[in-house]
């Protein structure tokens, strides 16, 4: 009888675990870099973590990904060279943010 009492704690407990709303220490940020005014995506972009050496650049298709950030908030910075640099904020709030930015030309 104690043995499949603590069978069954065990699993509620476990389960309990399974099912609780995680807690994320880190942030993986995505998003698209356009053009302002043709709408039309901008590869080789440079997106930078300001603070950081964290780099990375768009693809063909204007999208980034910073990976596995520590959860807290950020400033990107955006830049090209034939554009107006542009920043934004990556909060830590959700675990998977999302900015797109639209980049306007010199």
């Amino acid at each position: 009888m104690k043995k499949s009492f603590a069978a069954i704690l065990f699993v509620l407990l476990m389960s309990q675990a399974l099912f609780a709303a995680p807690n994320p220490s880190v942030i993986f940020v995505t998003g698209t870099v356009t053009d302002k005014i043709s709408n039309e995506a901008i590869a080789g972009v440079e997106v930078r973590v300001k603070g950081t050496e964290i780099v990375t650049y768009t693809n063909f298709d204007g999208n980034y990904f910073l990976p596995e950030l520590p959860a807290g908030n950020y400033t990107l910075e955006f830049s090209y060279i034939t554009y107006n640099s542009a920043s934004a904020i990556a909060t830590g709030n959700n675990a998977e943010p999302q900015i797109n930015v639209e980049l306007e030309q010199r």
